[in-house]
Order: structure tokens, then sequence, then C-alpha cells
């Protein structure tokens, strides 16, 4: 049976949202850690990064909402797969602060929580194949 034109265009759609939120994701990131480098521009580089992070929420949630069941059950067990990940690893950077470790940067949860639901994505995709 030949690939149906809609389902191409479809996995292309959803693939550049992806790639979207992955951008202004970074954009946000990379304001908000300039804000301590350049005080003099602090508002607008929060200003900026306020709605970089709004626009990567926005296309986040259009590729949630493109999914069928089989990508919604993926997305699940990935959101899953990162919340318990952050959750040890922020257990853990609060048991070694007790033994004079250096804080973790709040910036660096968020970070971590997409890397994970990344990595949670990719690794339940391929289970699923």
């Amino acid at each position: 049976m030949p690939q149906q034109p809609f389902q191409d265009e479809l996995a292309n759609r959803r693939k550049t949202t992806l790639l979207r939120f992955y951008l202004f994701a970074f954009f946000s990131l990379i304001a908000i850690s300039l804000v301590g480098t350049f005080p003099s521009f602090r508002v607008p580089l929060l200003a900026l990064a306020i709605v970089a992070a709004a626009a990567a929420i926005l296309f986040l949630l259009r590729f949630l909402r493109s999914n069928d069941e089989r990508e919604r059950q993926i997305n699940y067990r990935a959101l899953t797969f990162a919340f318990t990940g952050t959750l040890f690893f922020s257990a853990a950077i609060g048991f070694f602060q007790r033994f004079g470790f250096h804080p973790v940067s709040w910036l660096g949860i968020p970070a971590l929580m997409t890397i994970l639901w990344s990595i949670g994505l990719i690794l339940y995709s391929w289970r699923y194949r």
C-alpha cells in the first residue's frame, strides 16, 4: 500500500512543530542566562525570555494535540520518565547539598525535564514500533 501524502504532510508538520518548541525553549534559556551578563539589558532580555517561553508552550500544546492514541501513550510514558528522573535528580542534589555540594540553578530543572522528556520520547517510540 503506497504512502498517503496526507500522512507525510501531517508527520512533517508535527516534526516542524516539535522543532519550533525546542528552538523557542532554547531561545528562552539563552535570554535568561544573558540577564546576569548584561544587567543593562535586564528588562528586554526578560521580556524576550517570557515571549519565547510562551511560544514554546504554545508549540508544545499544538504538538500534543496533534497526537493519536498511540502517540499520546508514548508522550504519557515520556513525561512520566521525565518527571521521575527530575524528582530523583532534585532529591539527590538536595541530599548532596548537605555535604557541601553547590546548589543547582533553578533554570537547570526545566532544562533537565525537557532533556529527559526528549530521551523518553526516543526510548518509548522505539519500544512501540
